[in-house]
């Protein structure tokens, strides 16, 4: 054959290869289907040269290389990454690979390849086809490297096109993931804001959680009282008692991130959870706040937790836990309205239990107040006439605040209702007071009492002071007495015997009966209103009426404590006797 046939034949190849790699081009460019490009990459060397094996590697977003495509080779070798690239600018024989590519180099020599060729973009090497021999053992010529060159060149664009296709429907499956999620925690949402019952949310929270995960166990833990507590537990869980332990309970308060337990060095205390086959522990928490966790098992397909699963799950977690707050926060505030409305009913009762008034006597003038710390308190005064000559003075301090301290000054006024009478020892009245106080109350309750008849016709008060504030008594001429005379507080040992002491009053003699309320008042320094400063001001002020002297005091108090919230009740009871020079 001439010169002339040669060039002729060779001419009819590159039509045909020209034909060829249209044609490929087309099939290529059909698709956005990643594995149908690399198939026909592959395939129609492999085809049109009888080539043994081979296989296509892509470059992945970190750098390394992944066989996606393998024709005449072992299947385990598919999805196999080799964590190297090799950056090729021309078609290379296995001989030609540096040693820095030696990863990749060592694997072809496994697999007998015998051409490597890389996919080139304008930006990047998309990724390499690796052949293997011909069937018959003849080298690639020329040509037909020109060809898969040329070929490979033509695929990059293709394979390009669909790794975007990959990534953008990876990511439209990430979204729609993410708007299932948002339905799912809207309506879920609903559900917990629905009710206020803690049980109801919590059991809401665990179906919804094992039912997104398809989980076979779910635990929650909530701080209650400021320690964490096994709130409920569903599922394949034979025995809770170890999810009790101290230990494992004070580890896991330290968690502040979702974790997957498999890949997470634990403490030695948390090593049940895994013996448990928990997989998964995700916090709750309320602004910052660590109020609770959900332990999960494994999921029944077996399949890992994925990180947007984590995140799912702790927002999840969180709002349950809101609802739970709120359901505690409205259980709190009944609690609270309830028992408002007792404590209301017992001011109303105590109230009552105080005179209403007091006798009208001409030349003597008897006011008292009661201030209470809280709702009720344990101060007692009470001012009763049991006939037109005679009236009995009384003041008591019971020891504590609130419901149980108004509950023994009760008790008292009950005991000394039925006691006193006109013609009764004053003596005795007080000691059988204490006696039924030591029999009915505990040890460390008792009760400070000042018990005192006055006679109006005599202008004379006999008294017993059972461990009280000594009354002040305040002469016309400035003197002040304390009536102090008496014995131990009420309700401190039976069968006592109690001291008493008649004194004569003058005309123009002030005296008052106060707890230690008074005494005691703090300012916002806390400092003490103290007894010099109210005898200082009885004293100032002796020749005003018994009115006006107590509201002086409240004034005085008043602007004392400004600002200072006080921890005990203010009572006080006054005897004004008319001055000689009215």
């Amino acid at each position: 054959m001439g010169r002339a046939g040669r060039i002729s034949r060779e001419l009819d190849q590159r039509v045909v290869e020209l034909q060829s790699l249209f044609e490929m081009s087309q099939v290529l460019n059909s698709s956005l289907q990643l594995n149908t490009i690399l198939n026909n990459l592959l395939l129609t060397p492999m085809g049109r040269m009888m080539i043994s094996r081979g296989m296509v590697l892509v470059t992945d977003e970190s750098g390394g290389m992944t066989i996606k495509v393998i024709k005449g080779l072992d299947r385990d070798l598919l999805g196999k990454r080799i964590p190297v690239k090799i950056e090729l600018s021309k078609p290379s024989r296995l001989a030609d690979l540096e040693e820095e590519d030696c990863r990749l180099k060592r694997l072809f020599e496994e697999i007998r390849v015998e051409l490597i060729l890389p996919i080139l973009s304008t930006r990047r090497t998309v990724g390499l086809i690796a052949l293997g021999s011909k069937i018959g053992g003849e080298p690639f010529d020329t040509t037909e490297i020109e060809f898969l060159s040329s070929l490979s060149n033509i695929a990059a664009t293709s394979i390009e096109n669909a790794l975007m296709f990959e990534r953008l429907r990876d990511v439209n499956r990430r979204l729609d993931k993410k708007i299932q999620e948002l339905n799912t925690l809207f309506d879920i949402g609903k559900e917990l804001n629905s009710t206020l019952d803690p049980e109801k949310i919590t059991n809401l929270l665990i179906y919804a959680v094992m039912g997104e995960m398809v989980v076979n166990r779910c635990v929650v833990f909530t701080r209650q009282n400021d320690s964490l507590q096994l709130t409920a537990a569903k599922g394949d869980i034979a025995d809770t008692h170890a999810l009790r332990k101290p230990g494992l309970i004070r580890s896991l308060g330290r968690i502040s991130d979702p974790t997957i337990i498999d890949q997470t060095e634990l403490p030695r205390t948390l090593s049940a959870l895994k013996r448990m086959n928990f997989k998964v522990i995700v916090p709750m928490h309320i602004q910052e706040a660590n109020k609770g966790f959900i332990l999960l098992g494994e999921k029944i397909n077996k399949n890992p937790y994925y990180p947007e699963e984590l995140e799912f799950l702790s927002t999840l977690s969180n709002q349950a836990m809101i609802s739970l707050e709120n359901a505690r926060l409205f259980e709190e505030a009944l609690e609270k309205e309830r028992m408002e409305e007792e404590l209301n009913i017992a001011r109303d009762i105590q109230r009552r239990l105080l005179p209403g008034s007091f006798p009208e006597i001409k030349g003597v003038e008897i006011v008292g107040m009661n201030i209470p710390s809280r709702h009720v308190g344990g101060d007692y005064y009470d001012c009763i006439q049991f006939d037109e000559g005679h009236i009995a003075l009384t003041i008591a301090d019971v020891s504590g605040k609130g419901v149980p301290a108004s509950l023994l000054m009760s008790n008292l006024q009950a005991s000394l209702h039925s006691l006193m009478t006109g013609d009764a020892d004053i003596s005795a009245t007080v000691s059988r007071i204490n006696d039924l106080i030591y029999a009915h109350t505990d040890y460390d309750r008792f009760i400070t009492f000042f018990y005192a008849v006055l006679d109006v016709e005599q202008r004379s008060l006999l008294y017993v002071n059972a461990g009280h504030n000594p009354p002040y008594l305040v002469h016309e001429d400035g003197q002040c007495e304390t009536l102090e005379t008496g014995g131990l507080l009420l309700g401190m040992m039976p069968d006592r015997e109690y001291e008493k002491e008649k004194i004569d009053l003058r005309p123009g003699d002030l005296l008052l009966l106060f707890t230690d309320g008074v005494t005691e008042a703090k300012d916002v320094k806390d400092r003490e209103f103290e007894e010099q400063r109210l005898q200082e001001l009885l004293i100032r002020n002796r020749h005003r009426t018994m009115a006006e002297i107590i509201k002086t005091v409240i004034d005085a108090l008043t602007g004392f404590t400004a600002g200072a919230a006080q921890a005990d009740d203010i009572t006080m009871l006054g005897l004004k006797l008319e001055s000689s020079t009215s």
